[in-house]
């Protein structure tokens, strides 16, 4: 099996050939792509792949032109810096509350200042037509699902990613909150104007 080859105009190009099926993802950069995965299998192989800048053994990733299985360790990390998703993937800590959640970034890094995350979390959370003091007094398990994505998304802006991964957005999802998904492209774009997005979901039967 192998992908096409690397190209620096694509922030990522994958290949995963297993007896069932045949997945290729090319996202070029700085564009909005939209991909339907065969399976839950499928796509939870892809956004992982991604997240983790590392391919398994029956896959081939490039990410950003680079392929992952000649990264080096501190490669690999650079890498997945660079990129963030709003997924069941990456959770938000059952133990802290919503702003803890979303200043994690911040306190880590030591940047930005924490007056700069509230205020960012807070336009952010608005945005959604969402309370911000009432949503980031929170725990997770308290948070609706628009919320609890919100709350992830948050906290991906505080260092804002070069490619924005949204997996399966609109699950979980009532009708009229499906009406606030656009928002999240939006709001990425406003502070990554450069930016990648991929949509990953899974292929709806016909």
């Amino acid at each position: 099996m192998s992908a096409p080859a690397a190209t620096t105009a694509l922030a990522v190009n994958y290949a995963r050939h297993t007896p069932q099926q045949a997945v290729h993802v090319a996202v070029p950069r700085g564009g909005i792509t939209r991909v339907h995965l065969p399976d839950d299998d499928a796509k939870a192989h892809l956004v992982t792949a991604v997240l983790k800048a590392r391919g398994e053994p029956d896959e081939e990733l490039e990410l950003f032109g680079e392929h992952a299985s000649r990264l080096s360790l501190r490669r690999r990390d650079e890498l997945r810096a660079r990129v963030g998703a709003v997924s069941p993937i990456v959770g938000l800590v059952a133990n802290l509350n919503t702003w803890e959640n979303i200043s994690l970034p911040a306190a880590y890094r030591g940047a930005p200042r924490l007056e700069e995350v509230a205020k960012l979390a807070r336009e952010v959370i608005a945005g959604f037509g969402l309370a911000p003091e009432k949503l980031l007094a929170r725990l997770p398990e308290q948070l609706g699902a628009l919320e609890r994505k919100v709350a992830a998304f948050a906290r991906l802006l505080v260092v804002p990613p070069e490619l924005l991964v949204l997996d399966d957005l609109e699950d979980g999802l009532s009708y009229a909150e499906c009406n606030c998904a656009t928002r999240f492209e939006t709001e990425f774009r406003a502070r990554q104007p450069q930016g990648t997005v991929l949509y990953v979901d899974i292929k709806e039967d016909t």
